[in-house]
């Protein structure tokens, strides 16, 4: 999502020294979800380009995905 407040701080982010991936994650499926970001994790874990001291993980929920979050 290109929204100005996350491309601004991921900007900020890189500027200082933090690696910044950004990627849609489609679906509603938590367990969908977390494959995916094990992947990514896993991908940069074992690539040898990247060195990975730590890992901060956050999520933009949308109205619908809040929406859907609170559905019984």
């Amino acid at each position: 999502m290109n929204l100005p407040h996350l491309m601004s701080l991921a900007s900020h982010l890189a500027s200082h020294g933090f690696f910044c991936l950004r990627f849609t994650c489609k679906g509603l499926n938590i367990v969908h979800r977390i494959k995916a970001y094990k992947s990514v994790l896993n991908y940069l874990k074992t690539s040898g380009d990247y060195k990975l001291a730590g890992v901060f993980l956050g999520e933009f929920v949308g109205e619908s995905g809040a929406e859907n979050a609170s559905s019984p």
